[in-house]
């Protein structure tokens, strides 16, 4: 039973049951389902009601049917009879919910959610049922309007909008869960309550207590930042104190409102939610269009455990493999109750509708001739007025699915049935001029069409950009996108977190980053070539999985771009355990120190002073235009002047002793740009330290795999062997990169399909340009090739990666669609044995 003790005129209850959250359900105007839901809380962006249409709202006169059939949702989801479930509704006023003539097991209402779980777990614990808390608001009159995604912490906040909705979430004790076969979203672990809000920061230390947390193990707070200026700065103040002694930047800051405005008690189960969403979705949630504090209170944040993020970042387990936390700070002007909530830590895949039930959607058509294809354009057109724009979607993948074997594939993108419409008007005549000119089509959504697919097979080539392409964000969204990977990419390093950088990626403060503050974030970045270089082979092994685990796209050949070739290895599981190589990186001095950072190689080289007596740079690369032969010409004796590598035949980059470099840019007449990154691979100095990278580079190998793997330090595969690895990638680094001769020799052996795994499109480009200058038929003709790049610094990542789909599928690439069209966050329940 709760636990009530008496502190004058103030009661206090603790929830002692750590509770299992076994259900989840979510509606709000124009989300139409809990995915979507997540999906909005996620992305963080302000849901303006008024852009939804009419049949999408939820009006006054459903609020009874809201609450039952979100129950119903709830309930079918779990395999769960009513008899077995108390539902308490939670609405400030009005009567009970009515369920004449339904077999709840009960049915209450009570005021706030504080009330709720007391409620919860005297019912749980005394007669062993579930029970289902649901919370809805459904008023025809919605005025107020929100045009920020920001909350009332923030010094530029003017207000909540509001929207109606429904949220319902399941409650059980652990062992009714497992004996029912539920999944477990979390762990309701502890709460604390109060009937008015005076102290509310003992009601923290007491929920803490009480769940056996520190402050400093919490993760995240969802924060309740409510619009009047007194109950906000009363819960910021029991924040600061609640959550005392704790390092600074250890907590981040979460909000439902921001999404969703302010909905009553609607939004304190809503915020419950938004907890449940960040533990089992593993992220840190966002506040968009979060800038600043408030003026008089930018100090007391600052030295706070708190942080805010403008985008949801992906979040790992601790070193130590403990479990993640995130409360949520739940108050009302006359309640106050703190909740700790704890993941469950199960390590497997936790799916989710990102993908499936986003707006953006791909629409796949597939014919054996032009006049085929164009009837099914026509035919998708009238369609639209008699589907709906997901269903008929996933119809034509479902009928895609049975006629791959079709010689011609085309694949829409769009948003809405009107987008959708525009862009059939646009291919019906784009793929008309597509096979008069025996060429591609395509839109500025991303929509794709070729009229000259690939029919050879066993020719895709992956391949690894360097050190160079990271920059901070990289990897936003990619967990979210693609939940499927994450057991595998944690397996990879004991530290998942720090091997792919995860707080430089996704850096934290009190104040929203300008972009001069992002652009100096991402230049110390790209001077620590240790740092970069680990994160580098990170990413390079979580784009390959994308690839391989979800796309069941395996790479025939590959290659590396300088560093990238180190990526490469780790990403294409050549090494049995790569995790090891970010420790290898991270304590590596010949990257830290003798080839970067200090450059000390190079100054015992070239007899120059320690770097802590000189600030003069010694080192700098650049990139130029011109051809080899013309630079090396240029490069007289005795200048320190080295060329790092040949991008294209026109196009290359020189580093050096910066004077030097200068000098030689000028006498060539060419313009130059600075990279700002100082390290000194792919130059005769590096050979100094050629012995040092054997040894950091030899690791255990793996069984063998398919892929030829191709070097640049001998343009010709490499056996999967420890040492020839080793040698291999010593070598590289030593020694210039010549990328034409590189992709040349992959596209001579049959590679057709180049896919970028990694930052940025750059290999992408220099690839078209090289293959358009080559030739390897008889006839003189070009081959056909595809290049897809998979990320670009800026872009959605999700647009970004449904544009790569629709290249590789209309170009004959056989390739996994499922999780465009299928996924939720809702789990089955498992069998009893």
């Amino acid at each position: 039973m709760p636990d009530l003790k008496r502190k004058g005129n103030q009661a206090f209850y603790n929830l002692n049951s750590r509770l299992s959250i076994i259900g989840l359900d979510a509606q709000f105007d124009g989300l139409s389902n809990i995915d979507r839901v997540e999906a909005a809380l996620y992305k963080g962006g302000l849901h303006l009601r008024e852009r939804q249409d009419k049949d999408t709202r939820l009006e006054q006169s459903e609020y009874v049917s809201l609450c039952l059939s979100s129950a119903d949702r709830v309930l079918t989801a779990n395999k769960l009879a009513r008899k077995l479930v108390a539902v308490i509704h939670i609405k400030d006023a009005g009567g009970v919910l009515h369920t004449d003539g339904l077999d709840y097991f009960s049915v209450t209402r009570v005021a706030d959610l504080g009330a709720a779980l007391k409620l919860a777990e005297q019912l749980i614990t005394e007669f062993n049922i579930a029970v289902l808390l649901v919370a809805a608001k459904s008023d025809s009159a919605r005025d107020a309007i929100q045009d920020k995604a920001s909350i009332s912490f923030a010094d530029d906040f003017n207000g909540y909008g509001n929207n109606n909705g429904v949220v319902s979430l399941l409650l059980s004790s652990r062992e009714f869960a497992a004996a029912q076969g539920c999944y477990t979203y979390s762990y309701l672990h502890a709460a604390a309550s109060s009937d008015n809000c005076g102290q509310p920061s003992k009601v923290i230390k007491q929920a803490l207590q009480s769940a056996g947390v520190t402050a400093e193990m919490i993760n995240s707070v969802e924060v309740s930042a409510l619009a009047e200026s007194q109950l906000s700065e009363l819960e910021s103040a029991a924040l600061f104190a609640g959550y005392a002694d704790v390092p600074a930047l250890n907590t981040a800051i979460s909000c439902c409102k921001s999404v969703l405005g302010e909905n009553g008690s609607l939004s304190q189960l809503l915020g419950l939610l938004n907890c449940v969403f960040v533990l089992q979705q593993r992220y840190r949630a966002a506040i968009k269009d979060w800038t600043s504090p408030a003026s008089e209170q930018v100090q007391a944040w600052s030295e706070s455990a708190f942080y805010f993020l403008n985008h949801a970042a992906a979040d790992f387990p601790k070193a130590d493999g403990a479990s993640r936390y995130a409360t949520f700070s739940c108050l009302s002007a006359d309640h106050y109750t703190h909740i700790v909530l704890q993941e469950n830590n199960d390590q497997l895949v936790h799916s989710n509708g990102f993908n499936a039930s986003s707006d953006l959607t791909l629409f796949v058509l597939a014919d054996n001739d032009q006049a085929g294809l164009l009837q099914k354009l026509h035919c998708l057109s009238a369609d639209l007025h008699t589907s709906s724009f997901k269903s008929l979607a996933k119809q034509c993948f479902q009928l895609f699915s049975q006629q791959k074997n079709k010689q011609f594939k085309i694949v829409l993108l769009a948003e809405t049935c009107e987008l959708l419409n525009k862009e059939i008007k646009l291919a019906i005549s784009g793929i008309d001029n597509a096979f008069a000119g025996q060429t591609d089509w395509k839109t500025p959504k991303g929509s794709y069409f070729t009229a000259r697919p690939m029919a050879a097979k066993n020719n895709v080539a992956f391949l690894y950009p360097g050190i160079g392409a990271t920059y901070v964000g990289l990897g936003q969204d990619l967990f979210h996108l693609f939940p499927e990977i994450y057991p595998d990419v944690l397996a990879m390093a004991d530290n998942i977190g720090a091997s792919l950088k995860n707080e430089l990626m996704h850096p934290r403060s009190v104040t929203s980053l300008s972009y001069k503050a992002l652009q100096e974030l991402d230049l110390n970045l790209r001077k620590d070539l240790a740092n970069i270089a680990e994160c580098g082979v990170g990413f390079a092994c979580v784009f390959s999985k994308i690839f391989t685990q979800v796309f069941n796209i395996n790479a025939d050949f590959s290659a590396g771009y300088s560093m990238g070739e180190v990526s490469m290895f780790a990403a294409l599981g050549c090494w049995k355990n790569p995790g090891l190589m970010s420790e290898r990186l991270a304590n590596s001095t010949t990257f830290r120190q003798r080839l970067s950072g200090e450059l000390t190689a190079l100054r015992e080289q070239w007899n120059l002073p320690d770097g802590n007596d000189s600030c003069q740079p010694i080192w700098e690369t650049y990139t130029i235009k011109g051809k080899a032969s013309d630079v090396t010409q240029a490069i007289e004796q005795g200048e320190r002047v080295y060329i790092t590598i040949i991008n294209t035949p026109d196009s290359l980059t020189i580093g050096g002793y910066p004077q030097d470099c200068l000098r030689v840019i000028k006498r060539l007449g060419v313009t130059a740009i600075a990279l700002n990154m100082p390290n000194a691979i792919h130059s005769e100095p590096a050979y100094t330290e050629y012995q040092n990278m054997i040894a950091l580079y030899s690791m255990d190998v793996s069984e063998r795999i398919h892929t030829k793997i191709y070097s640049s330090s001998c343009y010709l595969p490499v056996p999967q062997h420890k040492h020839a690895i080793a040698v291999s990638i010593a070598k590289c680094l030593c020694e210039p990169v010549d990328f034409p001769r590189l992709i040349n020799t992959l596209a001579a052996q049959g590679a057709a399909v180049f896919i970028e795994m990694g930052a940025g499109r750059s290999l992408c480009s220099w690839t078209d340009k090289i293959l358009k200058s080559s030739v390897f038929t008889e006839n003189d003709l070009q081959p056909d090739f595809l290049t897809v790049p998979v990320n670009s610094k800026g872009a959605d990542p999700q647009l970004t990666f449904a544009r790569a789909v629709a290249k590789l599928v209309s170009f004959g690439v056989d390739i996994n669609l499922k999780s465009f069209f299928d996924g939720t966050i809702i789990q089955p329940v498992q069998a009893v044995k």
